[in-house]
């Protein structure tokens, strides 16, 4: 090297590694390990921590919630009971947003040793919606606000519309427009692999990318999409995922799921080094409890770790 070239930076030498292995035909991770170290070199606030725990969802208890058999200030208790430490909590289910409801809340949860892992925003929003797209803003900022009282790393929200060819643009649209207040709230912000955007895995990747893959993810759903393109979802969205639905409905003899192989499906988020949260959600017609119990040994069985 000549006096006269700069020597090469700790911080362009890992750039240009990363660049040597995006090009040698590992991109995805390495793209987006590599603009996550920009953004933190510009002093962006970081976005809470993931929990990496076994969780379930209060949707897997709306019979016994909506039935009075169970409230939520009680599923604290119940989860400790069952060796669950986290709860992701649909919006649906809290009574009230006041910080002061949600503050007794999450001591109620933490008190059993029940970490919040996420808030589900229940109903969807339609992006060809234009005239309800700012009450939407309105109402996933109050959401965005619950959550850091809630002390939970992110929420989960449903973009749904029609006409693909538009659906992404709209889709970065609406999240650019979130992503400030999600920012400064320090929570993440995540997609499910549903109906919408979220129909087709790629696509939903590819937003991902679009925006900003420290501060948006995927909430990847066990259970979602056509059946011969399950565990391709699962490869495809693994690498984006914040936090994890752990579908369920029904089980055989051996307690396997019946429509869901979750041990090949956890081995692809192993692989992908997941470290949100598993959060049970089960579905089917027997008792929920359970079927909760069936789902959290299924896990177990398959992924040691939780």
């Amino acid at each position: 090297m000549s006096r006269h070239e700069k020597p090469t930076s700790r911080r362009d030498f890992l750039r240009e590694g990363l660049r040597s292995l995006v090009n040698a035909g590992f991109g995805g991770v390495f793209e987006k390990l590599e603009r996550v170290g920009e953004l933190m070199e510009r002093g962006e606030p970081k976005p809470a921590p993931l929990m990496p725990l076994l969780s379930c969802e209060s949707r897997a208890l709306h019979p016994l919630l909506t039935a009075g058999q169970l409230s939520l200030e009680g599923c604290g208790a119940l989860l400790n009971e069952l060796d669950i430490q986290g709860v992701s909590l649909s919006d649906r289910h809290l009574a009230s947003l006041h910080p002061r409801a949600l503050e007794h809340l999450r001591e109620g949860f933490h008190r059993h040793s029940v970490a919040i892992t996420g808030i589900m925003v229940s109903e969807p929003v339609n992006l060809n919606d234009e005239a309800s797209l700012s009450r939407r803003l309105d109402e996933i900022a109050d959401r965005l606000q619950a959550a850091a009282v809630l002390q939970a790393p992110l929420i989960r929200l449903h973009l749904s519309g029609e006409r693909e060819d538009e659906l992404f643009e709209r889709a970065a649209q609406f999240l650019q427009r979130i992503l400030p207040e999600a920012r400064r709230r320090r929570v993440r912000l995540t997609i499910e692999n549903r109906d919408g955007v979220g129909r087709r895995p790629e696509l939903l990747a590819s937003l991902i990318r679009a925006t900003d893959p420290r501060w948006v993810g995927a909430c990847y759903d066990f259970g979602h999409g056509a059946p011969e393109r399950l565990y391709d979802a699962a490869r495809i969205l693994a690498p984006y995922a914040f936090h994890a639905h752990a579908k369920s409905r029904a089980f055989d003899p051996r307690g396997e799921e019946t429509s869901i192989e979750y041990g090949r499906v956890l081995s692809i988020l192993r692989f992908a080094s997941y470290v949100g949260a598993l959060s049970i959600e089960y579905l089917g017609e027997d008792d929920p409890i359970e079927g909760i119990r069936k789902t959290r040994d299924l896990i177990r069985r398959h992924w040691r770790a939780y």
